[in-house]
């Protein structure tokens, strides 16, 4: 049945300041990326940030993120009035033990209707299974969740809307059937809700999946296939999707795991999302290593591909390596740096990287850094 856990009551919020309007997705921006400001903390213990506008003034956001405060975990809402330069929390949406419950990947997006704001995230069961010989406890997953949370007040308190998709975890070995990091976005006809999400079909199989809503989030349709439907032995994920044109014309970027190593990927669709294809390769990382949790956004007519990577540092894998981003000027068919190192926005020791277009040509890097915790820090283009 469905499942939530119950809210937490809220901080207070404070601040005005002022902004610069949305960005067109024609008009073109250059292609060169260049630092334009010091990074900004948004919370001294965020991870996996993503952001949307706020209707409530220019230059406004709302940030989503999760955090982990004791033996808890925490999703956690926060806003800025200042494009960035400045961050308010807000309420939490929600919090639980960490031993027997798995939240993150928060995705925050205001309806344009409603001006209502909804959270989706992960929001998965556990229990112990066993301990090591250190004494450390094994946890296994029990029930998978997308959840949909929605605030009417600004997001100073939040409640539980639905259930995008669910399901039982299969116990047996190799079969893992997750689901993970959803992304939303608004359609062309401004009503109709998209979920993208990724779901696992067993341990070396994933899919990337679109779910939509014409009553805000209140109940879902079925499943499309957005990548992955047409390969087995591929972990595709971690998606984020971008509008090419004002035609319709959409990418979806991911990562997937094939021979033995982690890419960064994209489709595109020319119909808003409801159908894709034309699968191509973004980004390889050099020496063999890996390059994964894909973002993009369309930044005055130029896609920004954001990613995290372990190709110029010694890390083991993706996560505390550095983000990278790449940028594409004709519509996602050829990416700059291709084939060499892409432009460095957070050094090593960045997590989970996000983005956030401000105008036509300067954009947010939204990561966590060793140090700092989750932070926002302003890029341009040349």
């Amino acid at each position: 049945m469905p499942h939530f856990l119950l809210p937490i009551v809220l901080l207070a919020v404070l601040g005005v300041g002022i902004g610069v309007s949305a960005t067109p997705v024609t008009k073109r921006a250059g292609s060169v990326v260049q630092k334009a400001a010091e990074p900004v903390v948004i919370d001294s213990a965020g991870i996996y940030i993503r952001a949307s506008p706020l209707n409530t003034g220019n230059g406004h956001i709302i940030a989503g993120y999760a955090a982990q405060d004791g033996n808890q975990h925490v999703l956690r809402a926060a806003r800025s009035t200042d494009n960035g330069q400045s961050w308010i929390q807000l309420g939490e949406v929600t919090r639980g033990d960490s031993a027997t419950h798995d939240i993150d990947n928060a995705m925050p997006l205001q309806l344009p209707s409603s001006g209502r704001i909804l959270y989706a995230f992960r929001n998965h069961d556990k229990a112990a299974t066993g301990r090591l010989q250190d004494g450390s406890v094994v946890f296994a997953y029990t029930h998978y969740r997308i959840t949909i949370c929605y605030s009417d007040n600004g997001g100073l308190t939040w409640q539980f809307l639905s259930q995008v998709d669910e399901r039982t975890a299969n116990m047996a070995p190799g079969m893992l059937n997750g689901l993970w990091e959803p992304f939303l976005r608004i359609a062309r006809d401004g009503t109709t809700l998209q979920c993208y999400y990724s779901a696992e079909n067993d341990s070396g199989d994933q899919d990337n999946l679109m779910r939509y809503s014409r009553d805000g989030g209140k109940t879902w349709s079925a499943a499309i296939i957005v990548s992955g439907g047409d390969r087995d032995n591929a972990r595709d994920g971690m998606t984020g999707v971008a509008e090419v044109d004002a035609s319709g014309k959409l990418v979806c970027v991911f990562e997937s795991y094939q021979d033995g190593y982690f890419s960064i990927n994209r489709v595109l669709s020319h119909d808003d999302g409801y159908t894709w294809g034309e699968r191509a390769r973004v980004y390889t990382a050099a020496g063999g290593k890996d390059a994964g949790a894909p973002q993009v956004y369309n930044v005055g007519g130029t896609l920004v591909t954001s990613f995290m990577t372990n190709e110029a540092v010694d890390v083991g894998h993706v996560d505390g390596g550095q983000m990278k981003v790449v940028t594409s000027t004709n519509g996602a068919q050829k990416w700059s740096s291709m084939g060499q190192d892409g432009t460095v926005t957070a050094d090593a020791g960045s997590h989970w990287p996000g983005l956030y277009t401000i105008d036509e040509s300067h954009f947010l890097a939204l990561y966590s850094k060793d140090g700092l915790g989750a932070v926002s820090q302003l890029y341009k283009l040349v």
